[in-house]
């Protein structure tokens, strides 16, 4: 397996470009131990790799807070809500493991920190160099065209899928997709969003993410689960940003994904806005609905 690290993941700035390609090495040095068949002996290694991740996350984040103000980047904010909420999720992680170290919690830490990682480098990180905004909430009018620009952002610019066409479509009852990510967002209100990928765009989305290739559908462990479903939430995330006047401080996600079918019946989604953006590989179906 080629290493996780890619020159391309470079922002330019070469303390950023070093300490994020230490993170990606301690990262692949976990996926090395899951993916090997004595984890268990290796419980001291891994413990000690997600502590110097939970620290050197904290130490990488400060540094390019201050970078940010020594800029005045224009989404100084916005860019230290998203580091807290990661700094967040990465020390549940520590506490879960620690109580309990399975295969499956490891597994779904690392598959997270991938996409979360290349996500925050290749899109967040690229537009502090340039003081551009993450996001241009006045350029958009409602809320399917700021989703659909958020995907086609995401896509483009952080995985280079040429993105075709982009169009409204009529809630039918389902969303389609061999691979459905369901994402719940509670902040002020509650907000629902659905994530249908084909399975030809789920593979080469991880592909991108990993280097690894997906195996069947029908046999995903934790690391590719919690890959995919990432991709939900880092869609999401942008899009509560708009959303909601708070942005995306304070809120909660609750994510699960599906393969083949989504068959959850306890939210009610006839009032949906949906899209369905075709690329050069596959097609991805977005459902956003306001639940409460």
């Amino acid at each position: 397996m080629a290493g996780l690290w890619k020159e391309e993941y470079k922002v330019g700035i070469d303390k950023i470009d070093e300490q994020h390609r230490q993170l990606f090495d301690k990262i692949e040095q976990l996926l090395e131990i899951a993916k090997s068949s004595d984890r268990n002996s290796n419980k001291q290694k891994c413990m000690e790799i997600i502590d110097f991740l939970v620290d050197y996350t904290v130490f990488h984040f400060d540094t390019e807070e201050a970078l940010q103000r020594e800029k005045k980047y224009v989404s100084y904010a916005q860019h230290i809500r998203i580091h807290m909420d990661f700094k967040n999720t990465v020390q549940v992680y520590k506490e879960m493991l620690s109580r309990d170290f399975t295969a499956k919690t490891l597994k779904s830490f690392i598959g997270t920190m991938l996409a979360w990682l290349v996500n925050h480098v290749c899109v967040c990180d690229r537009k502090i160099v340039k003081n551009i905004p993450l996001q241009n909430m006045e350029s958009f009018a409602d809320t399917e065209s700021f989703i659909g620009n958020v995907a086609h952002k995401l896509l483009t610019e952080m995985y280079d899928i040429p993105i075709l066409e982009v169009k409204n479509c009529i809630y039918k009852g389902n969303v389609d997709g061999a691979v459905i990510v369901r994402t719940i967002a509670v902040g002020t209100n509650k907000h629902l969003f659905l994530y249908g990928m084909s399975e030809e765009l789920a593979r080469i989305l991880y592909n991108k993410i990993s280097g690894m290739a997906l195996p069947h559908l029908d046999f995903l462990d934790e690391i590719e689960r919690s890959a995919l479903t990432e991709i939900g939430n880092i869609i999401t995330t942008y899009a509560m940003g708009a959303i909601e006047e708070s942005g995306t401080g304070g809120i909660r996600f609750n994510s699960d994904l599906y393969v083949h079918e989504y068959n959850e019946t306890d939210y009610n989604i006839i009032n949906s806005v949906i899209l369905e953006i075709t690329t050069d590989c596959g097609k991805m179906e977005i459902l956003y609905t306001r639940l409460k």
